[in-house]
């Protein structure tokens, strides 16, 4: 049997599971007087748009979502505003360039005085407002405004795992509480980094463990495991019934709802279900080689093929999972008045020595992903390539539902919803970790588009080359650096982007 004949099969089997998922019925989902539309945003946590065969991948890794995208909007040269969840997250929900909102540190949160922009402050009580976040650093994001969050579920929801974190129960101040909690006094973390009470620390360790003793395989192969350190236990499959259970009660309240879901799969540690884990063997596929990055830590050729493989195929699994869903929502109704925002907060790396995402590496992989925008009863796909970067995504929700941008955002609303496509417009993407939240930016790695070309500047660190120049429409795997040959490209991005550096820096000067 064929991979593609077998995974048409799987397909099949999802189908019929996800019809058995259907209520009987759901009210009208239009809201009294036709006035807001529902707005759903589902994100896919470390999802790479180079992996997407919908962006040219060779591999036929999500043909549920390829079918989705034709009668979406995609969007093809779309960037996270960071290279790991924090930031990248923390970007997208406010609206800002890191060096604004300062969620510049892992786990870290929005500077205070801009927690009040986010999506579910500014929708305002027009809107039931509902949260999920799997990856336990936006759910801390979010805790910054959890008294504007209607429903707000735990990392822990529709886990394997018997128990939420303590962090949950401190209703006033959850943010913090998760630092205080989880970060420290009850760390289940082995980062030595990590300090507060050693005996607390093991023995929550050791409870968690316990706990999940029973749970780590299931006849599908071993669940994925939350990293660093959170030992939640999960399947996709329970995750994505959950999610589908969630709309559905949304959907049955006929008032109009914005719903976040920030999914943790395919992020690492790369679990494909066993009657994955043959998918694309043999099939041929060997990536141009690049050159090892000296920030990289120098990860064997073998290793990285090997963590390709499995990440893919986890893709391809969960690809079968939303594909279940949307079918389930579309025979519903539940998106006859419903836009359906689907990206990621970042990518992922498979190159130069690397796997995974963070660090100061700034490539495409890990910085470009996917955003395809579903419309109420749109029928016909539509393709915008100027580039975005997801800062735009919080200004075109505000659009949709006729709120009030604040002056305070710098994203714009996207093409196809209102906004002007500006060939001149510059997206930033920062990795700015190495930093103080409270003090000027002097060491990042920040990277800057701007029509094909893309600069990456390693500002503050001793290295021989600390500026690199693509173009990415002629050199897509960015192996061809022209910092020597356009000098004069190569002048004016990088008086731009250390201008705008500068520029957020001074709001720090003392």
């Amino acid at each position: 049997m064929t991979q593609l004949s077998r995974r048409d099969f799987l397909k099949a089997g999802g189908v019929l599971a996800a019809n058995a998922l259907l209520p009987k019925h759901i009210t009208s989902l239009t809201p009294t007087g036709g006035k807001y539309p529902n707005i759903i945003l589902i994100l896919w946590d470390a999802f790479s748009a180079r992996h997407l065969s919908l962006y040219g991948y060779p591999r036929l890794t999500t043909p549920n979502i390829d079918s989705f995208a034709a009668r979406s909007i995609v969007f093809h040269n779309h960037y996270s505003g960071g290279n790991f969840t924090t930031t990248g997250t923390a970007s997208m929900l406010t609206g800002m360039n890191a060096w604004k909102h300062r969620a510049i540190n892992y786990g870290g949160l929005v500077k205070n005085e801009f927690a009040q922009i986010n999506p579910y402050t500014l929708l305002g009580s027009d809107y039931y407002r509902f949260a999920f976040s799997q990856n336990p650093w936006p759910d801390r994001l979010m805790g910054q405004y959890d008294k504007d969050i209607d429903r707000f579920i735990p990392p822990s929801a529709y886990s394997l795992a018997k128990k939420n974190s303590p962090a949950q129960n401190f209703k006033r101040d959850r943010a913090l509480a998760t630092i205080a909690l989880d970060d420290f006094l009850l760390p289940v973390q082995s980062d030595s980094s990590v300090t507060g009470s050693a005996l607390l620390g093991y023995l929550n360790k050791s409870e968690t463990l316990n706990a999940n003793e029973q749970k780590i395989s299931y006849r599908g192969g071993t669940p994925e495991i939350m990293d660093p350190g959170y030992l939640i236990p999960y399947l996709n499959e329970n995750v994505y019934k959950g999610m589908y259970s969630e709309l559905s009660q949304l959907a049955a309240r006929q008032t109009p709802y914005f719903a976040y879901l920030h999914l943790y799969s395919p992020h690492f540690p790369y679990r494909p279900r066993n009657d994955y884990r043959q998918l694309f063997r043999g099939d041929g596929y060997n990536p141009v080689s690049k050159p090892v990055n000296p920030f990289s830590g120098g990860v064997q050729e073998d290793y990285i093929t090997t963590q390709r493989d499995l990440y893919d195929r986890q893709i391809a699994q969960i690809d079968d999972e939303f594909g279940n869903l949307i079918l389930g929502l579309e025979e519903s109704g539940a998106l006859d008045n419903s836009y359906l925002i689907f990206t990621s907060d970042h990518g992922e790396l498979f190159e130069r020595g690397f796997v995974g995402h963070g660090f100061q590496l700034m490539y495409e992989d890990v910085l470009r992903v996917p955003l395809i925008i579903h419309a109420p009863a749109q029928t016909k796909r539509k393709d915008v390539f100027t580039p975005c970067g997801n800062i735009d995504i919080l200004p075109t929700i505000l659009s949709i539902a006729g709120k009030k941008i604040p002056a305070a955002i710098d994203g714009k609303i996207l093409p196809e919803f209102g906004g002007q496509e500006d060939e001149n417009r510059a997206i930033f993407s920062v990795a700015a970790m190495d930093n103080s939240a409270f003090a000027p930016i002097k060491k990042a790695a920040i990277a800057m588009r701007k029509r094909a070309y893309k600069l990456i500047a390693y500002i503050g660190y001793d290295l021989k080359q600390n500026f690199e120049l693509y173009h990415l429409e002629n050199d897509p795997d960015e192996l061809n650096d022209l910092t020597e040959k356009e000098t004069k490209i190569f002048s004016e991005m990088k008086d731009e982007l250390l201008s705008n550096l500068d520029e957020a820096n001074r709001a720090f000067a003392k």
